[in-house]
């Protein structure tokens, strides 16, 4: 066993080496690695044939300060509407005051030596027993708990579209600056182009990760206010709202949704300031529905002859966020366990559209729009700059992981509208996204897709779920012989 101490930066990650199985077809074009003995026992935990504990967290490594290129969400987040969620656009500056403008890649996440959380923990899985009969080599992703009956499709499909970033990449430049064990893009351009040709089906998107990654679980050190003793972190949801919209005002839909404005006076306007007279209109919704779509940051308007176009983030106001969920919570209205969108649209219902203006206007934040053409079965851009893929794109704290990264999820899910229980089930996603209050290394924000569906499913996603990375076997099998005695 060799334990391997990893420096970055001011940080420390310890690599545990369990143990380590590669698949023998996968590696016919690389070296074969030496499998390592075990299983061992880590520093820190001991391995176990479940997912892997908790670890980082979304949120966006550089927002666009009114206006910049933007990742998909404006500012809060659904599920959890009492507590802040908001997007970070790449280009604009971390709380620290640090640009990022000095990463090697252009969403290249902000380096994590000024943060005092201490990093996650990494841990190869124990080899698997026997290589199966049906397959010619044997897979640690397989003993994940859940793996065989989770649908990681989306997960191939969002994987795909993170290789073509990375292939207008420098091969030699790693996937993060402050975070050598993620390698560099060139270590990932197996698993990339068998990915380009794998169909995109249940039994070839299980076989090709099987084949291709070594799962790594995290685990903490130490626990902040949303990562339990427990070792797991909060997972959230956002979706892309679709909401009716009129190229006039109405009595009904009169709240005008707004381009970016070109007077730099109007962009630092608070929210009860703004008008239809501040900036060009590109079309009339109903005062909650625009709220909420500012909300999610992103969304498809679809007008009254039927044509549908993207409402895409495309820059704010300046002011910080404020929660209008944590101000109905401290006016006693509503309670921390019932503060959803579902629960605060219910109370704007029944308070009345003055009352429900007063309680928006709280949040002096605005969000400004582009018009976008709609792609079948593309979501909003994330702030990887790809598209992303409903039940296969989730955002984290670019801190903690390189955008592109395949983070396995053991989570309670919901099945249905109203669902607050969920069901406990895996699932699989690439990080491609960043949400400015997902923050830390067990923080996440999974993307449920388009529509009112996927807005109820989210609306009520607040649960902690236990995470794993998957590393190419290559790189994964380097990393177990890189340690410091």
């Amino acid at each position: 066993m060799k334990t391997a101490t990893l420096l970055i930066g001011r940080m420390k990650h310890v690599l545990a080496v369990c143990g380590l199985v590669m698949g023998l077809s996968a590696c016919a074009s690389i070296p074969e690695p030496t499998p390592v003995p075990g299983p061992v026992s880590s520093p820190v935990s001991s391995p176990v044939s479940n997912p892997a504990p908790a670890a980082p967290s979304a949120s966006t490594g550089q927002p666009a300060q009114n206006g910049s290129a933007a990742s998909s969400r404006g500012f809060e987040n659904s599920s959890a509407l009492g507590e802040a969620v908001e997007e970070r656009p790449y280009s604009e500056p971390s709380p620290n005051g640090a640009s990022d403008s000095s990463t090697a890649a252009p969403y290249a996440p902000t380096g994590r030596s000024n943060t005092s959380e201490a990093p996650p923990i990494l841990d190869v899985y124990p080899a698997p027993p026997a290589a199966s009969p049906v397959n010619s080599y044997a897979s640690a992703v397989a003993t994940l708990n859940g793996w065989r009956e989770s649908d990681v499709t989306p997960a191939l499909a969002s994987f795909q579209r993170s290789c073509k970033i990375w292939a207008g990449k420098s091969q030699e430049e790693p996937l993060h600056s402050e975070l050598w064990e993620y390698g560099s893009f060139s270590d990932w351009a197996q698993s990339c182009a068998a990915a380009e040709q794998t169909n995109l089906d249940f039994g070839s998107a299980h076989d090709f990760f099987e084949r291709y990654f070594t799962p790594v679980r995290l685990s903490a050190r130490e626990t902040s206010a949303e990562e339990g003793d427990d070792h797991t972190g909060l997972l959230t949801g956002y979706y892309q709202p679709e909401i009716e919209v009129r190229r006039r005002a109405d009595i009904y839909f009169n709240e005008p949704i707004l381009a970016l404005p070109k007077d730099e006076a109007a962009r630092g306007l608070e929210r009860s300031q703004i008008n239809a007279a501040t900036s060009r209109v590109i079309g009339y919704g109903r005062p909650l529905d625009v709220f909420f779509m500012q909300v999610q940051g992103s969304g498809h308007l679809r007008y009254e002859n039927g044509a549908k176009i993207r409402a895409a983030y495309a820059g704010n106001n300046g002011y910080p966020y404020s929660s209008i969920g944590r101000v109905l919570i401290e006016r006693g209205e509503l309670t921390k366990e019932r503060s959803s969108k579902a629960d605060i649209e219910r109370w704007m219902a029944e308070n009345g559209p003055a009352k429900a203006r007063e309680l928006m206007n709280q949040n002096k934040r605005y969000i400004f729009f582009a018009e976008e053409k709609i792609n079948i079965g593309e979501g909003p851009k994330g702030a990887m700059r790809v598209p992303l893929t409903a039940m296969g794109s989730m955002a984290v704290d670019p801190r903690y992981y390189p955008y592109g990264a395949l983070v396995w999820l053991n989570v309670k899910l919901p099945q249905h509208a109203g669902d607050y229980r969920g069901t406990q089930q895996g699932v699989l996603l690439s990080a491609q996204d960043t949400g400015k209050a997902i923050r830390g290394a067990m923080r996440g924000d999974l993307y449920f897709g388009s529509g009112q569906a996927a807005g109820e499913l989210a609306g009520v996603m607040k649960h902690r779920a236990a995470w794993s990375i998957l590393l190419p076997n290559a790189l994964a099998a380097r990393l177990s012989t890189q340690g410091i005695s």
